[in-house]
């Protein structure tokens, strides 16, 4: 069977809680040991009673055990029942401590049933390091047990006082137990928005959390306005660089980007090299999708002059083309059992590269299809740039003409630039 991220996190992090359980209780037991054996010799004295043999016996038993599971799971070595085991033998040492050592007042009815009340929820929090929700069901478990073969055993605890303890220790299991699956709760959510804010903007991954809107696995049909971009003779422009160069120049400009996208809401579906791909519309459907498409297109060559001059000592100044096309495609987490990737495919997705690669052809910035211009157009909007018709064209794999248009702003700055 596939283990997913998820449960391999949670598997590491049940080792980790495991260590802090067995050193809290290698430590707690061990203080208590050495306090025992120097009371027996009569070195210390820190109670009215003095440990017997029986004390010691329980109390090396306990040190063994503990002493074991600390090197066990130091070791990183970890199954899935090893808490069970453990929880099993704290409160079966617990119980053995509570009905044969000497140092527990049994002959004091209401003190001892408290003592015992403090034990069981003492194993009970020190369970709750773990996270676990089996582990606390069933620490809760042997909570409400524990005490009943005690006082099973000795018979001397009425009716009333036993559905009060049981009554008074069940509120604190439900909540410790509300406590752990809280926790657990918070984590998996914390793991799963740090792995969205890869892709989404993270006032985006907060709105998707608001409407609970799925990212599970699986695909569906939808509308959104692609945006393609890519740099300009980036192979000529990284001979010159050394590797690491290479690698800091493209994480400057594709961080800058990104920046830039995400600021106009749009998710990235991936960085192919020095190219992104970028779809308004999904996760989540607005009415300016394809407004934001192009703002977005025009903001990122005004960010690119930004670039350009950090980066003087370049040839030529860094250019780049960008493509938008809007379209149906099919979107959601697709990909193996082992690897999922939230992105779009469909012929709408090769259009937009296609449209993206005329923009050399044309010696024009940015290039909108037919269907964005509709779109843009739909939706009754005036903005401060201008769209002129530049050509119809058959592209690549397309049996069907499609009206292109340039988009710029009313200086045609950026335009001038990328036709020299």
């Amino acid at each position: 069977m596939t283990i997913s991220v998820v449960d391999k996190i949670l598997t590491e992090h049940e080792l980790q809680n495991e260590k802090k359980v067995a050193i809290v209780r290698f430590s707690f037991i061990g203080i208590f040991w050495i306090l025992d054996f120097f009371a027996f010799f009569n070195i210390v004295s820190y109670s009215k009673t003095t440990p017997n043999i029986v004390t010691l016996v329980l109390d090396v038993v306990f040190v063994l055990y503990s002493t074991i599971v600390l090197i066990i799971v130091l070791k990183n070595i970890y199954f899935v029942y090893l808490k069970f085991f453990t929880i099993s033998f704290d409160y079966f040492i617990t119980t053995m401590m509570l009905l044969f050592d000497p140092m527990i007042p049994r002959d004091q009815g209401p003190v001892f049933y408290w003592i015992a009340l403090i034990a069981v929820l003492f194993l009970f929090l020190l369970n709750l390091l773990r996270y676990s929700r089996s582990g606390t069901i069933y620490a809760g478990i042997l909570s409400l047990l524990s005490p009943l073969g005690i006082s099973i055993y000795f018979g001397n605890i009425s009716a009333t006082d036993l559905i009060s303890y049981f009554i008074a220790l069940s509120v604190m299991l439900i909540i410790g137990y509300s406590i752990t699956t809280s926790n657990k709760k918070m984590m998996i959510e914390a793991n799963t928005k740090k792995m969205m804010e890869r892709y989404l903007p993270h006032q985006l991954v907060g709105e998707l959390y608001k409407q609970n809107v799925s990212l599970e696995p699986g695909g569906k049909n939808q509308k959104v306005t692609i945006l393609f971009s890519d740099i300009r003779s980036f192979t000529s422009i990284s001979e010159s660089m050394s590797a690491e160069d290479v690698v800091s120049f493209l994480n400057d400009y594709l961080s800058r980007m990104t920046d830039v996208i995400f600021s106009n809401q749009g998710t990235i579906d991936k960085f192919i090299g020095d190219a992104i791909m970028t779809i308004f519309g999904a996760p989540i459907k607005r009415d300016d999708d394809a407004l934001r498409a192009v703002r977005t297109a025009l903001s990122m060559h005004q960010a690119l002059k930004g670039f350009n001059r950090k980066y003087p000592h370049l040839k030529k100044p860094l250019e780049i083309g960008i493509g938008i096309h809007t379209g149906d495609v099919i979107i959601g987490n697709i990909g193996s059992d082992k690897r999922l990737d939230y992105t779009v495919i469909g012929d709408n997705v090769n259009l937009t590269s296609r449209i993206e690669g005329l923009t050399q052809y044309y010696k024009c910035p940015v290039l909108i299809t037919q269907t964005t211009y509709d779109e843009l157009h739909k939706e009754g909007i005036t903005d401060s740039f201008h769209i002129r018709e530049v050509d119809t064209v058959i592209v690549k794999g397309k049996s069907k003409s499609i009206r292109i248009y340039e988009v710029m702003y009313f200086d045609n700055e950026d335009t001038a630039a990328f036709a020299s």
